[in-house]
């Protein structure tokens, strides 16, 4: 953990495992395309034991729970939808022990299809384009070292549903989004043994939902359309999270966390509700080098039970510490599958970050 880690090589090397990995974003909720490797492995869960780059996405409070310099390229893909997330990295928590900077930038490419029928009886398929650009800076400060972290992490941020009429125009089927966002977070840590973080995300800036989709000047018989391919849910939704982390033998590289999200944005329309995505994962790390991972989660999505989703997940890595001079390893992959409710999604993630010691 943070300046939380102990300064025992051992125990430091374990710490910087918490910090692999790349996503899920529908627990997540860090970006359309990308939401962290180590947090998918966890089913979501994984705000509190978060560190390094990887706690630009979820807690940027973290960042500076490890001493590290970490370059961090990483991707991810939702195999229904056929949308791809291309993100780099780069944490720097080695200057300065109380204060952690990062930079990151996330590209997000899909190509959702949508089904109906036409106003003279045929079916039909549409292509849509669904992209996204985000550009972070983030900034951690150990208020209290080894107790208390706060973290900021304001963006840019767009994104864009869109499709070709028939005249071969691109016409958007919902609004674009250009804003900037803002992320804070706060973590509280009892002796390495229990962390408890607080994550506010797009607290400025959040991006509406597709609810309604704009498909005109296509012709589309009523309720033929069949949209399962393109999620309802904002890109960038204003939410508040909370984490709880506990450490059995009070080292980052075994930990146990639970997680819950409350999204205001996705579904404000159907008379102010929250959507609300609760988890649970685990981490073991063997011998300081090989993590290993497992979580789930349920996503209530809208009101009632009818779209409900659960999901499973694992994952694993390899961590190669760099000694002074030298260059590290730090590798990772997540899988995610929904195993209850409509439209089944499938989400791999895949990240090899170099980790980098300029001191001699």
């Amino acid at each position: 953990m943070p300046a939380l880690c102990p300064r025992a090589r051992p125990a430091r090397l374990a710490c910087l495992l918490a910090g692999l990995g790349l996503a899920i974003p529908s627990a997540a909720d860090a970006s359309p395309g990308l939401g962290g490797t180590r947090n998918l492995g966890m089913g979501g869960a994984s705000r509190a034991s978060t560190s390094g780059a990887e706690a630009m996405l979820l807690n940027p409070a973290n960042m500076g729970f490890t001493r590290q310099l970490e370059i961090q390229p990483a991707y991810q893909v939702n195999i229904e939808s056929n949308t791809h997330g291309i993100g780099l990295l780069a944490m720097d928590s080695l200057l300065n022990e109380r204060v952690a900077l990062g930079l990151g930038y996330i590209s997000t490419i899909g190509a959702p299809k949508v089904a109906y029928v036409d106003g003279k009886g045929d079916a039909q398929k549409l292509t849509m384009a669904h992209g996204g650009h985000e550009v972070g800076l983030a900034l951690a400060i150990n208020v209290v070292r080894g107790w208390l972290a706060f973290g900021v992490r304001p963006k840019f941020q767009s994104s864009v549903l869109r499709f070709r009429d028939t005249d071969g125009q691109r016409q958007d089927a919902r609004k674009e989004q250009l804003a900037f966002g803002l992320d804070l977070a706060l973590s509280f840590s009892a002796r390495r043994y229990v962390t408890l973080s607080v994550v506010g995300q797009n607290l400025v800036g959040p991006a509406i939902p597709a609810t309604d989709l704009n498909l005109a000047p296509y012709v589309i018989a009523d309720g033929s359309l069949n949209r399962a391919r393109v999620s309802a849910l904002s890109d960038y939704p204003r939410s508040v999270a909370h984490g709880l982390a506990v450490f059995p033998t009070r080292k980052p590289g075994f930990s146990i966390n639970f997680d819950g999200m409350y999204d205001f944005t996705s579904y404000r329309a159907d008379n102010k509700y929250t959507r609300m995505v609760f988890s649970g994962g685990a981490e073991y790390t063997i011998r300081d080098a090989v993590p290993l991972r497992i979580g789930g989660y349920w996503d209530s999505h809208g009101r009632g039970t009818d779209d409900d989703r659960g999901y499973i997940a694992f994952g694993g890595g390899y961590f190669a510490s760099p000694g002074k001079g030298q260059v590290g390893l730090n590798f990772g992959l997540g899988f995610s599958r929904q195993i209850t409710g409509p439209s089944p999604d499938t989400v791999l993630a895949l990240t090899l970050g170099v980790l980098l010691n300029p001191n001699r």
